[in-house]
């Protein structure tokens, strides 16, 4: 518990002298109380007494301070108050003190009204949140609590857990962190992190022949070299279980070797090149209405959309060409 000084949001509205003077109020300090708000007013502190209805209602609105954290009580102590209501009151000293009689404890505490949230609860809203996350990466999985969360003491009020959502580009990895926020209504309190043994199990292809960098990869190859296998994606070194697509009417290739056991995975394969450094290839040069097409030499690998270096057999010369389709490149002036 400490005691700390009173200070209360900028912009409060102060009490004009006006208001009080010469209307004796009564201000007896409570010696503990608990608050439910954001903030602390004088009349959550004390009991005041006063014939005027309407310098009550100002002198109660009087602000004090923040509430403190749910579980963590403060105290301030009478001298504290008094010179600050009497300052918000726009009263001089002299008035002050015949106008504002105070009474009642030296020092009030002050704490939130709480209540305890089980750290089980948040480890359920984690663990459930991770586990659909997983169900659409994988055929099955299991999930191991490797943290313990302590209960939360959280404000009085609805409380509220917010899982944080699990970036879609993110892969099953072996130890998971789960971020839980807790919010009472609409109020944030703070961030529990919970962490988990992960596995996660899918069909994956899997080498059964070594295969090297640079080869093609197809339905027909993979069929002599690899097998379907159902594996753990935690344990994947990196990329994720390879699914092989042919676009563009090419294929695929490997960027690296593949062991035999080896899970072929994205980072394994890079798409093949629509023209290739040392082949040959078909352009097209058009210039109005006239097309002219004649073979080239392609002197760097190229994908659709992108410019190559291009030979044309007997010229010392290079032309820039964009690739069009597999085998074929075009210039236009």
């Amino acid at each position: 518990m400490a005691t700390v000084t009173v200070v209360a949001a900028a912009g409060a509205p102060s009490v004009p002298a006006s208001s009080i003077r010469d209307v004796p109020v009564s201000i007896e300090l409570r010696p503990r109380v608990q608050v439910e708000g954001a903030s602390v007013r004088l009349g959550d502190i004390a009991f005041l007494t006063t014939r005027d209805l309407g310098t009550l209602r100002k002198l109660m609105a009087v602000p004090i301070g923040a509430a403190p954290r749910a579980g963590a009580p403060i105290a301030v102590d009478r001298n504290t108050v008094m010179r600050w209501v009497e300052s918000r009151s726009a009263v001089q000293a002299g008035d002050a003190v015949s106008s504002l009689r105070w009474s009642g404890a030296g020092e009030t505490l002050i704490e939130t009204a709480a209540q305890d949230l089980a750290g089980e609860t948040v480890v359920d809203a984690a663990r459930s949140a991770l586990l659909k996350w997983l169900q659409l990466r994988s055929l099955h999985a299991d999930v191991q609590s490797v943290s313990t969360v302590r209960d939360l003491v959280l404000p009085a009020g609805q409380p509220v857990l917010r899982v944080r959502p699990i970036a879609d580009q993110a892969q099953p990895a072996r130890r998971m962190l789960v971020w839980v926020d807790a919010w009472v209504g609409d109020r944030f309190v703070r961030t529990t992190a919970v962490a988990f043994e992960v596995n996660a199990w899918a069909q994956a292809t899997v080498a059964t022949s070594p295969m090297t960098a640079g080869a093609q990869v197809d339905g027909v190859v993979l069929r002599g070299a690899t097998e379907t296998r159902e594996v753990d994606l935690t344990a994947l070194p990196s990329g994720r279980p390879a699914r092989l697509e042919i676009a563009d009417g090419g294929s695929q290739r490997l960027r690296k070797p593949l062991k035999p056991g080896e899970v072929l995975t994205d980072a394994h394969l890079q798409s093949t090149p629509s023209v290739t450094r040392g082949n040959w290839a078909q352009l097209l040069a058009r210039s109005g209405d006239v097309s002219v097409e004649s073979r080239v030499e392609v002197l760097q690998d190229g994908r659709p959309g992108q410019f190559v270096r291009v030979k044309v057999p007997g010229s010392s010369g290079e032309v820039l060409a964009r690739v069009t389709g597999p085998g074929q490149v075009e210039v236009q002036p």
